[in-house]
């Protein structure tokens, strides 16, 4: 039953709700998050435990496995992802028209469904969406700062000429965990907040796109 009132509630149901492309999924599975957060828990987990328990050979085994077990997850989380990649341009560029012509009728289905509310109601969404989104843009950078602009290869870069002289076993000093701990946290933190502005990018073009439509 249509609602009668749009909200951003019953305009994220909707969105929730269109299927999404086989070979155009942007955001990791589940499978794909919990393995994640598995291998970097072991990870951390190793870390303190080498720092907290004296040299022994148990404590060396207990940290080979944590090792074994970060590995394992981190296989086990993106294996299936790489499905996903084509290293292929001209196979690349096949499934990307195939997702615009997956899409495009379920958005011009949600465009329509929106034109049949009041065009008050969808410019008070609109420019609330706008205002909300300029902000976003203004304080994300403040988490985030430029590397969703830095690109994969420096951040590479860094964290090899971060990691070519760790030997083991590793010796870090606690500040150096709790800063490690930290980093991963904001790391997830950041992504949350990446998808939060996409989304709100998502409600904007929607909005005026309905918006667009109702004048014709």
């Amino acid at each position: 039953m249509e609602p009668q009132q749009l909200t951003f509630g019953t305009l994220e149901q909707c969105i929730e709700a269109i299927p999404e492309h086989a070979s155009y999924r942007m955001a990791p599975s589940r499978r794909a998050r919990w393995g994640t957060g598995i291998g970097m828990l072991a990870g951390l987990s190793g870390l303190i435990l080498s720092k907290v328990l004296p040299a022994s050979p148990t404590v060396l085994i207990a940290a080979i496995a944590l090792l074994v077990i970060e590995i394992a997850a981190f296989v086990i989380a993106w294996a299936g992802e790489l499905s996903v990649f084509n290293l292929r341009p001209s196979r690349e560029r096949r499934e990307f028209a195939e997702t615009l012509d997956h899409d495009l009728p379920h958005h011009l289905e949600l465009v329509e469904w929106m034109r049949g509310f009041p065009r008050e109601r969808l410019q008070t969404m609109s420019a609330f969406a706008a205002h909300r989104l300029d902000r976003f843009r203004s304080k994300l950078p403040l988490l985030t700062g430029s590397m969703e602009n830095l690109g994969f290869l420096p951040l590479a870069t860094a964290l090899f000429l971060q990691f070519k002289d760790l030997r083991w076993p590793v010796h870090l000093s606690w500040p150096e965990i709790v800063l490690i701990g930290a980093l991963m946290f904001v790391y997830w933190l950041s992504m949350l907040q990446v998808g939060v502005r996409l989304r709100l990018e998502l409600y904007d073009t929607l909005l005026k796109s309905a918006l667009a439509d109702d004048r014709r």
